[in-house]
């Protein structure tokens, strides 16, 4: 999938602002599990419209920001709510100091970013040392992406703390998009195929810096 099909409409109605599986859930959960400090300088990466940054900040306090490449979606995110901090940016090259967050986010973002090494290796630059790396995302069950993903997080420089599947938030979204559009097709498909393949997973794991 093209990063900027997350600016379908026809997508984001049945979605909401999250534009993802599940909505804030495995947001809410990762927090819980990281017991980031009070104040926490967290990162959504690919925040879309914004909706976890203003999650983040209005629920638990926290210096939440977000990056992403769809200036139609940061724009829009602004007219909601202007206090947001938000900026043009992509994972590769995060507009951040080194050593400078808590936590980063990645929510159902790093399986369409062109070079997911280069984006885990600006992620280890950019956390401190012990910073949490929370990712969502779709993987393909019946091939070797869970291992590749953790190999890929050990090079890194990553320690894998939790990895949880939830393919079910994925089949709830594939079902809800079937009764309003009456299909999957030219909505939202994956390498794997269409989201409610057989084949097509979706989780949550979060790892620390090393």
């Amino acid at each position: 999938m093209d990063a900027f099909e997350y600016e379908s409409v026809v997508l984001r109605a049945v979605t909401g602002p999250t534009i993802r599986p599940g909505g804030l859930t495995l947001t809410d959960r990762a927090v819980g599990f990281c017991s980031f400090p009070s104040g926490a300088r967290l990162l959504d990466v690919g925040c879309g419209a914004g909706a976890t940054v203003e999650h983040l900040r209005s629920r638990y306090g926290f210096a939440a920001g977000g990056v992403d490449i769809s200036r139609r979606l940061i724009a829009e995110a602004l007219v909601r709510n202007p206090a947001l901090p938000l900026a043009e940016g992509r994972a590769e090259a995060l507009p951040v100091e080194g050593e400078s967050l808590d936590g980063i986010f990645c929510e159902c973002v790093l399986s369409i970013v062109e070079e997911p090494h280069g984006a885990l290796a600006e992620f280890r630059r950019a956390l401190r040392s012990g910073g949490f790396l929370v990712l969502s995302d779709m993987y393909d069950r019946e091939a070797s992406a869970r291992g590749e993903l953790e190999k890929r997080l050990s090079e890194s420089g990553f320690s894998i703390l939790l990895r949880e599947d939830h393919t079910p938030l994925l089949r709830e979204l594939a079902a809800r998009l079937v009764l309003t559009h009456g299909s999957l097709e030219g909505v939202w498909c994956n390498a794997g195929g269409c989201v409610a393949g057989a084949r097509s997973g979706y989780y949550l794991l979060i790892a620390r810096k090393d």
